[in-house]
C-alpha cells in the first residue's frame, strides 16, 4: 500500500470517529519528522502530559513529509484523541505547524514541536493565562525557568534573540521555545499574515501578534536544548529575520494587508 493510501484512508476513519464525540476544548498541534523509532513513545508521553489538566483534547500529528513510516505509526494508534495528518515532501516546521492549523477545531490551539525540547513548568498557568492573554509562550529567560543547554547553544540563543529585538522592536525575552498557546480567534488573524515557513517562522508569528497589539505573556518552561544547529541552519533563520525586517520596517508589507483587511473579519477555512 501507498504511503498516501494509508494518510487518505486515516482521514476517513477520523472523520467518521470525530462525528460521534464532543468537539474538543483545545487542539495540540505537532510537526514531526522520521521519528518512527520513536514516535509511539512520543505520543503517549504527551497525550499523558495533557490529559491530566485537559478534560477535552485533540492531538494533532503533522508528519513533515518523513520517509521512515512515521506517518503509519500515528495511524495505527487507537487512540481517539490522535489525528495523523500529513504529506509527501518535508516542508520544515512552519509550513507544518500552518498544515496542522487548519485540521484543529479547539477554541484554544497549543504548538508544541514534535521532539517535546520545550514543557511548561506548570501548564495550568498557560491555561490560565490564556483568560487574559490572546498568546502564552514558553520562555527560557523568565523567572522560574529551567534550562539544560551547552554553551553554545546557550551563546547562539541569547545572541539570536539580541539581534530579533533589534531589528524588530520585540519586547519578548525568548521567541524559540518551541510550545505556544493561542486563542483560536487570535491565531486566524495572525496565519493569514505569516510569510515565513521555515527557520523564524515563531519570530514572524510573534512579530504579527505584536502589530496586531494582541496581549502576550512569556511563562517559565523547562527546556533541554540537546540537538546542534548546523552553521547553515542559523545563516538562514537570520537571513529570514532580516526577510521579516525587510517587510516590516521597508516595505511596510504587513501594515499594508492589515489596512486592507480592517473593514472585513478574516476568515479561514480549516
Amino acid at each position: 500500500m501507498q504511503r498516501t493510501d494509508v494518510f487518505e484512508i486515516d482521514r476517513a476513519n477520523q472523520s467518521s470517529i470525530r462525528g460521534q464525540i464532543h468537539k474538543p476544548a483545545v487542539s495540540i498541534v505537532m510537526p514531526v519528522f522520521n521519528l518512527g523509532s520513536s514516535i509511539t513513545e512520543l505520543v503517549d508521553a504527551a497525550i499523558e502530559r495533557f490529559e491530566e489538566l485537559l478534560p477535552s483534547f485533540e492531538l494533532v500529528i503533522v508528519d513533515d513529509g518523513s520517509t521512515d513510516g512515521t506517518l503509519e505509526k500515528v495511524c495505527g494508534l487507537r487512540d481517539r484523541r490522535v489525528r495523523p495528518v500529513g504529506y509527501s515532501l518535508n516542508r520544515g516546521k512552519g509550513e507544518a505547524l500552518l498544515y496542522g492549523c487548519k485540521f484543529a477545531v479547539g477554541e484554544t490551539v497549543i504548538l508544541a514541536d514534535g521532539d517535546l525540547e520545550a514543557v511548561p513548568i506548570d501548564l495550568n498557568h498557560y491555561l490560565l493565562a490564556t483568560k487574559k492573554f490572546d498568546i502564552a509562550i514558553a520562555s527560557k529567560r523568565v523567572k522560574g525557568a529551567q534550562v539544560q543547554a551547552r554553551f553554545k547553544r546557550k551563546f547562539l540563543s541569547i545572541g539570536f534573540n539580541v539581534f530579533v529585538r533589534t531589528l524588530l522592536s520585540l519586547p519578548l525575552s525568548d521567541t524559540q521555545a518551541g510550545f505556544k498557546i493561542f486563542r483560536m480567534s487570535s491565531l486566524k488573524k495572525i496565519i493569514p499574515l505569516i510569510s515565513v515557513k521555515h527557520y523564524a517562522f515563531d519570530v514572524e508569528l510573534l512579530t504579527v501578534a505584536n502589530l496586531l497589539n494582541l496581549k502576550i505573556i512569556e511563562l517559565p518552561a523547562s527546556v533541554r536544548l540537546e540537538s546542534n544547529f548546523r552553521s547553515k541552519n542559523i545563516v538562514r533563520m537570520f537571513i529570514d529575520v532580516l526577510g521579516i525586517a525587510y517587510r516590516l520596517r521597508i516595505r511596510h508589507w504587513y501594515q499594508r494587508n492589515l489596512e486592507a483587511k480592517k473593514n472585513y473579519k478574516p476568515i479561514l477555512h480549516w
